[in-house]
């Protein structure tokens, strides 16, 4: 119970990054005699796919619960007509991230991006006569957000300095101690923000305005003539508001048929666009939608932390710039990709390019890697996960799951003392072809 309640806080955080886009959407499509606000029953949804994520443990399960769940909220919470889509698709979004809210940890990037959605709110609300009703309730949430950004921040920045886990307690006199400074600076910033900063201000440049008026007097003998006041700006002439009708019955049924006819004539050309692309594209299609399928039976990964092979958590600029690197490198094909067998030197690196190109082909028709596992765990694992289907579909009963040797050789290569002798080495790699 304590690990859903702290991932649905995790989901209402990422909601209250976004409410700038929630409130738009609010302001524009829904209209003001609902009983419960749309961007309220966000939330919610976020909560029931936390609760059903152990049921729903893979994608195509996640994607499917999803958009039954923001069907039913859209069209409760909507109309039956083309302006109920946006609310049909945040609720999706909302529903599938409650499900998948254990294995997302790119928090920065979630923090950055809300921070810049309140910015650029903040410069559109007070353009729009519509939205300017929404500007006490959009800083109001804005200063949360980033009250909440600062702590998360503070807090991950204190684990990576005392090298402590994501579970680890830190310790309690550190802990106290920037905990203090921060709430200190809290409270100066928000006392500076609620106009503390403008009354000092202003009594510092009036001290000083006062000075020099008297300065001034001594050497004149007069005081300084006090300026008349601007008289107030004339009220703009506003049209009145022009009636609006509410649609009859015959209309919205020829609505709603619209929209089916639409509908299936849209999934008829679709069906057949497809069926001629299976046919003729020579296998591409078919290859995609096998790729396809295999992301779809792929499990969430499991909660918890432990053994991770073949993984460095040390973070080092210089490998993360090469690492950008080496991605748009691949992306505009610059250069041949560097993992091949030519670039391997030695055994220890050949045995070890080799267990991940084992693993990798395992990967490739649907089995779905856990870095928690051990190697001579992964290696029962895929013995558990082919069960003899996999031998029979491809004709040969006797292959192995696992070549002989490959484990014990990258146990050796991993963590032994002693490289591997190379006939051994060419074996392996005889027997993985």
């Amino acid at each position: 119970m304590k690990a859903s309640l702290t991932l649905w806080l995790s989901c209402l955080i990422e909601w209250l990054l976004f409410l700038p886009v929630w409130v738009l959407l609010q302001s524009y499509q829904q209209s003001g005699q609902a009983v419960l606000p749309w961007m309220y029953i966000l939330p919610l949804l976020a909560l029931a796919g936390v609760l059903l994520r152990h049921l729903c443990n893979r994608k195509w399960k996640q994607l499917l619960s999803a958009l039954l769940l923001g069907v039913a909220s859209g069209f409760l919470f909507g109309e039956l007509s083309i302006f109920a889509l946006p609310f049909i698709a945040c609720s999706v979004l909302f529903a599938y991230l409650g499900m998948t809210a254990a294995s997302r940890n790119n928090r920065n990037g979630m923090y950055i991006a809300g921070i810049a959605v309140y910015f650029t709110a903040t410069i559109i609300n007070t353009r729009i006569p519509v939205l300017e009703s929404n500007l006490f309730l959009l800083t109001w949430c804005g200063s949360l957000c980033l009250v909440l950004v600062l702590l998360d921040t503070n807090t991950s920045f204190l684990r990576y300095s005392s090298f402590a886990g994501e579970s680890a307690r830190l310790p309690a006199g550190i802990r106290r101690h920037n905990r203090m400074f921060v709430l200190l600076f809290i409270v100066v910033a928000g006392l500076l923000a609620a106009g503390g900063g403008r009354a000092v201000g202003m009594l510092l440049w009036n001290t000083v305005r006062m000075f020099l008026n008297w300065i001034i007097a001594l050497f004149n003998g007069t005081e300084e003539p006090i300026p008349p006041e601007a008289a107030p700006p004339a009220q703009p002439l506003e049209l009145p508001p022009a009636e609006t009708h509410e649609p009859g019955l015959l209309a919205m049924i020829f609505e709603v048929l619209f929209y089916a006819i639409g509908a299936a004539a849209i999934l008829v050309l679709l069906y057949y666009v497809l069926r001629w692309l299976y046919r003729n594209t020579g296998g591409v299609l078919r290859r995609a939608l096998d790729a396809l399928l295999s992301m779809l039976r792929r499990e969430t990964p499991q909660e918890h932390n432990a053994f991770q092979d073949e993984e460095e958590s040390i973070f080092a600029w210089g490998k993360t710039v090469q690492g950008i690197r080496d991605y748009w490198s691949s992306r505009l094909k610059l250069r041949r990709h560097s993992d091949r067998w030519e670039g391997m030197s030695g055994g220890r690196e050949r045995v070890r390019w080799m267990y991940r190109h084992w693993l990798n082909s395992n990967r490739n028709e649907g089995y779905e890697v856990k870095g928690f596992l051990t190697p001579e765990e992964t290696g029962a694992d895929v013995e558990e996960w082919t069960g003899g289907k996999k031998r029979r579909r491809n004709g040969d009963s006797n292959t192995p799951a696992v070549p002989e040797g490959l484990l014990r050789l990258y146990n050796q290569a991993r963590y032994g003392e002693e490289e591997p002798q190379a006939a051994e080495v060419s074996a392996l790699k005889d027997r993985l072809k």
